[in-house]
């Protein structure tokens, strides 16, 4: 699930570019955890050893996820300042919001689980609900 959320919510971060580039998640310590390739509307994700692990389509104000094997894993149906996480079922499984660049996830009770930051140097920053940084990615 919360690679779900992550990798979503840099969707909407980012723009979905024509050409395939590719982008690197580091743990707090600065470790490779995998990465992510973008080519036209659809976001692939990989382990640190390359394997893929899934994928992203956006279709509209809809953002797909699938595992390495195709199968549905749920999908963000975004709205005007954020958006709702669905599981495979389309049960409400958590939802975000963005304001001013800073991302705040929620669970399906509105509880927060996290937060998603642009730093000063073009880095995101990933904290988990008690404001402690757990990760960190550049686009």
């Amino acid at each position: 699930m919360k690679k779900f959320i992550l990798l979503g919510v840099i969707l909407l971060m980012s723009a979905v570019s024509v050409s395939a580039n590719t982008s690197y998640t580091y743990d707090k310590y600065g470790n490779t955890t995998g990465s992510f390739k973008t080519r036209d509307n659809t976001t692939t994700t990989y382990d640190k050893y390359g394997n893929t692990t899934g994928s992203y389509q956006v279709n509209g104000d809809t953002i797909m996820s699938r595992d390495k094997y195709g199968n549905n894993n749920g999908s963000i149906k975004l709205n005007d300042n954020g958006g709702i996480f669905r599981d495979n079922m389309g049960n409400n499984v958590g939802s975000f919001k963005n304001n001013n660049g800073r991302i705040t996830t929620y669970d399906k009770y509105g509880n927060i689980t996290g937060t998603l930051e642009r730093g000063s140097d073009g880095t995101f920053i990933q904290k988990d609900k008690y404001g402690n940084n757990i990760g960190k990615f550049k686009i």
